[in-house]
């Protein structure tokens, strides 16, 4: 008799299009910053700040399962997810791991602060960012240097992911099917999801603030 776990819904639609989207901005970004398309690069930087500052709010008001206080365990629990995980005991719940859950904040904290140094940046000749006139020149030298570095941090935030998805693929755990179908068998009780449409709209309106104020 199969044992297999019932097919629940455990990523509403915005957070799945929040993650697509969001690769894809990276990817643009890194693109356009190294082909000295500053404008595209700018205009890339506000779309991914409107998602970020959306997916933060989604963090507290949103779906039960995206809310940080909802999947950000104590990290006292990472060592025995992970056991679970490499004993093939591991089963899947309705939201992320105890591992999981720490690995999108410090995705999300070192996406703002790239977001936040570029804002002050200046290469000195050509660009400068929308907000290097407030500050000192000092500062704009130092958010310049952060800004240049700290996408290294970006690239192996997100080599970690992708090693961690096959790895979890690997031990009999697939992640990457519900990021975008949104559902998962897992034995856990379906999560209250909230319409994904009404972050899509805030971000939209997010958007269109940024746009006006930073170009």
């Amino acid at each position: 008799m199969s044992t297999q776990a019932p097919r629940i819904k455990v990523w509403d639609s915005f957070i799945r299009l929040y993650h697509w989207v969001m690769v894809g901005l990276v990817g643009a970004l890194w693109w356009s910053g190294d082909n000295g398309e500053m404008s595209l690069h700018l205009n890339f930087a506000i779309a991914l700040a409107a998602l970020l500052i959306v997916r933060i709010g989604w963090g507290f008001f949103g779906s039960k399962n995206t809310r940080f206080v909802y999947f950000v365990r104590s990290p006292a629990k990472i060592p025995a997810h992970l056991h679970a995980l490499f004993t093939r005991r591991y089963r899947n719940s309705d939201t992320h791991s105890a591992a999981g859950g720490w690995a999108v904040l410090a995705l999300l904290l070192i996406l703002v602060l790239q977001i936040l140094t570029g804002l002050f940046s200046s290469d000195g000749i050509l660009f400068s960012g929308p907000l290097s006139q407030y500050a000192s020149s000092d500062w704009v030298d130092l958010a310049t240097d952060w800004h240049k570095t700290q996408f290294d941090v970006v690239l192996a935030l997100i080599g970690i992911h992708v090693a961690a998805v096959i790895l979890y693929r690997w031990f009999g755990v697939p992640l990457l099917g519900a990021m975008i179908s949104g559902y998962r068998n897992s034995k856990a009780q379906q999560p209250d999801l909230k319409p994904g449409w009404q972050a899509m709209l805030l971000t939209v309106a997010v958007w269109f603030i940024l746009y006006l104020l930073l170009t």
